[in-house]
């Protein structure tokens, strides 16, 4: 049945209102009345009347105005419109009519006349929501009449009701959350879009939700605002498109197991108003959960159905493929058809892409397991429907430049009639024994550079020293030259010292130095040092040198010999990767967090993407074998590591290389 009908009168003559109040009052009408447009439009959604009777003629906001209004806002575009007014001519009826108005009244207006337009307009909208509630009942009543012919049409059926629904109670938005039959301790919440079609979906933990945890038997409707569910409900944290005032809550039960909720934002319905509705509206909510249930029961069927026909499959072609298993089993296995469908798959397998077995068989393997459109690029699968067992490498990349080195062999399956239809590809995880192997040679390598670094110091030593000593003779014997040829003698003499104790230095590469043999020295004059003694190689070059050297930094604990080493390797690098005859090289210092960073970049050939990764290693080297040995840059991260340090680099093949060389503040830092 419905309730009493509800009239807004807004005129702005007070006279007028009291007027029509006297005029109604013997009719069964529940009657509002505002001064203006403007206390009509805050009014009228609170109200939901069944019709406004408007003044034209308001200061302000006049009575076009207002109607338009009403006709833009949601909820109340459909409200029949009364215009009143002392107009009569016909270009202000075309204007109403034009706002949106339904009828005219004219001042001064009949009794009669105005409570008979009043009840035939209430009587034609109420037979309008009537035709409106019965054509969604019937579009309900449709859904489930429908024979489903599958889990998919279960599932539209569901989106279909609860859509039917949120149209009923005539809600803004409506969502449904759905308990995990397997995990009880999960549920999802679907968020139904404009359409019959689900906006979105995710989980939340059930015991995080006040509304879940509190469903009642029957349908309920919480006021938001004054609720206890608080702000940040999982089961409401959606940005919706209006703010959340009231929610119509109905559980879904089904042999007194709830299987979820239904939640409608903002609902005009009211349940205590309209009783038929009332009774139909939990006839609908008993379907939905009817539905619900039918389509849990499917998907568990449909699941069984699977696992079935997996088990059979299994049966009738055990023999080979459990030969095949137990001759060749390594960690992750899946077999493969012709179509590169994926038949079986291993757990082990399918958790590397986060999924679970039963979602990937049916898969074609390149989209299911590589996220590719087409077969991979280096694919062995066609070698084994040839017959012949292939093998690969694959170095599958992770988070902070990690990675894991697969072997993946793939064998064929040959059938009664030696005819290959299936092939079993093997994925064993290589990786510890890829770095073994790698450090055994990195470990060769250096135990060659001990001896020759022995080698080396036997044999320069003794040159070095009569180096030194003539050098030092010679500035006492030209005392009296020139400042050039003083300075000159000095570079020798400086060059000399540093070269023999590079030497030494090098039958010190095996272990880490002293801390008595580090000092506390100024970072930019060990830079400024290694620049003077590769001074003419520069100037020969024509180098532009770009210095932007910080000052103010803190001296820094460090080997004073090692370090000037590292900067020369650096310089002498970017020399010799700069051909053009307008090469840079800029140099850089900073202090900030307790470190030292220092940059050293040029504008030269850069390093190509092959050779990217080897540059550390001993003994690698792309000058030819008169120009370098290949073991500035795997000294140099040595030393650095020595002082706690690190060296990255960033290059672009034909635009330059910049190496970043990162060393801890140890005077200010307990962790050394």
């Amino acid at each position: 049945m419905f309730t009493q009908p509800r009239v807004l009168i807004v005129d702005d003559d007070l006279n007028t209102r009291v007027t029509i109040e006297a005029m109604l009052a013997l009719e069964n009408y529940e009657l509002h009345f505002a001064e203006n447009g403007v206390r009509a439009l805050s009014m009228a959604p609170g109200i939901q009347p069944d019709l406004i009777l408007l003044d034209v003629m308001m200061p302000g906001m006049n009575g076009f105005e207002v109607c338009k209004n009403f006709r833009s806002m949601p909820g109340l575009a459909e409200i029949p419109i009364v215009l009143v007014t002392a107009l009569d001519d016909r270009e202000s009826r075309m204007a109403g009519m034009k706002a949106g108005a339904d009828d005219f009244v004219t001042k001064p207006f009949d009794n009669h006349e105005l409570r008979m337009r009043i009840q035939n307009m209430i009587r034609l909208n109420r037979y309008k929501q009537r035709a409106l509630y019965n054509s969604i009942e019937l579009k309900f009543y449709e859904t489930f009449v429908e024979e489903p012919n599958g889990f998919r049409d279960q599932n539209t059926t569901q989106v279909n009701a609860i859509s039917n629904i949120r149209d009923y109670v005539e809600a803004e938005e409506a969502l449904l959350v759905l308990f995990d039959s397997e995990n009880t301790d999960l549920a999802t919440k679907k968020i139904l879009g404009k359409g019959p079609a689900w906006r979105s979906e995710s989980s939340f933990l059930v015991k995080s939700s006040k509304l879940c945890n509190s469903l009642a038997q029957n349908i309920t409707m919480l006021d938001y605002g004054l609720s206890l569910i608080g702000e940040m409900d999982p089961a409401l944290d959606n940005n919706f498109t209006s703010p959340v005032r009231n929610v119509l809550l109905a559980p879904l039960i089904v042999n007194n197991n709830f299987l979820g909720a239904m939640f409608f934002i903002n609902p005009l319905f009211d349940l205590k108003k309209d009783d038929r509705r009332s009774r139909f509206l939990q006839l609908m909510v008993k379907g939905m959960a009817n539905a619900t249930f039918a389509l849990e029961h499917t998907r568990q069927l449909t699941i069984s159905k699977a696992a079935l026909e997996a088990s059979q499959w299994e049966i009738l072609n055990s023999r080979n493929t459990l030969r095949t298993f137990f001759d060749n089993i390594p960690n992750c296995i899946y077999v493969i058809d012709r179509s590169y469908t994926i038949q079986i798959i291993n757990s082990r397998r399918s958790d590397r892409v986060g999924k679970t077995p039963q979602e990937l068989v049916g898969m074609k393997c390149y989209e299911g397991l590589y996220g590719n459109s087409a077969p991979c690029a280096l694919c062995r699968v066609a070698d084994a429907f040839d017959g012949m067992p292939a093998v690969r490498n694959l170095r599958e990349w992770g988070p902070k430049e990690t990675f894991i080195h697969w072997e993946i062999t793939t064998i064929p399956i040959r059938e009664n009639s030696d005819v290959v239809n299936r092939a079993i590809v093997f994925d064993e995880d290589i990786t510890e024994k890829w770095i073994l192997e790698a450090g055994l040679i990195q470990s060769e390598k250096m135990a060659t550079i001990g001896q020759l670094a022995a080698n080396v110091a036997h044999e320069i030593n003794n040159p070095l020293a009569a180096i030194i000593a003539n050098a030092q003779l010679l500035q006492l014997d030209l005392a009296d030259a020139d400042e050039d040829i003083k300075e000159a003698l000095k570079l020798i003499e400086t060059a000399g010292v540093r070269a023999a104790k590079i030497v030494g230095d090098l039958l010190k590469s095996a272990r880490k130095e002293k801390r008595d043999e580090f000092e506390y020295i100024p970072l930019n004059e060990t830079i400024t040092d290694a620049l003077a003694i590769v001074n003419f190689e520069i100037r020969n070059r024509e180098i532009t040198i770009n210095l932007d050297l910080s000052e103010g930094m803190p001296n820094i604990t460090a080997h004073q010999n090692q370090l000037k080493g590292v900067w020369i390797n650096l310089i002498m690098n970017a020399l010799g990767a700069i051909e053009d005859a307008k090469g840079v090289i800029s140099i850089s210092t900073r202090y900030e967090n307790n470190e030292y960073r220092v940059v050293i970049s040029d504008n030269g050939k850069g390093i190509d993407p092959e050779n990217q990764e080897h540059i550390f290693e001993p003994f690698f080297t792309t000058k030819d074998a008169s120009k370098g040995t290949g073991l500035g840059l795997s000294v140099s991260l040595q030393v650095i590591k020595e002082h706690h340090g690190t060296i990255d680099f960033e290059t672009r093949p034909g635009k330059g290389t910049r190496f970043i060389i990162t060393l801890p503040d140890i005077q200010h830092n307990e962790n050394y």
